[in-house]
């Protein structure tokens, strides 16, 4: 069966770390940490420890391994589901609000920038 795909997915491991985004300021964040398996301009499949409910808003730094870059980006769970016993994947589609956050993936996808490591709040 072939998918209908906007974006070109890459098939690589990335480091995650998952927040909720609608979690009160008042209340410890605990950070999920978790990896990609494949990751898109416009979104990315992910495995974790945790179980995201679909909907949920996430805030998740991306630590992008070929271009040593770091993002920050907002994310909606469109899908998840268990692949063993304590382990799950989701699918998230990213909310490109801020510019930098797409450029830094495009620079990350399509090799455009292979610079040091930088940091880019979205």
């Amino acid at each position: 069966m072939r998918e209908n795909r906007k974006d070109k997915r890459l098939a690589e491991e990335n480091r995650v770390a998952i927040e909720l985004a609608g979690a009160p300021a008042s209340l410890e964040v605990r950070v999920i940490n978790a990896l990609t398996k494949d990751i898109s301009l416009g979104g990315a499949r992910i495995v974790t420890d945790k179980l995201f409910e679909v909907g949920s808003s996430l805030r998740m730094t991306l630590y992008l391994s070929k271009s040593k870059q770091v993002t920050k980006v907002r994310a909606d769970v469109r899908w998840n589901r268990m692949i063993e016993d304590g382990l799950y994947e989701i699918g998230v589609e990213f909310e490109h609000g801020i510019p930098t956050g797409i450029l830094v993936l495009i620079n990350h996808l399509y090799g455009k920038g292979q610079n040091g490591p930088t940091s880019v709040q979205a």
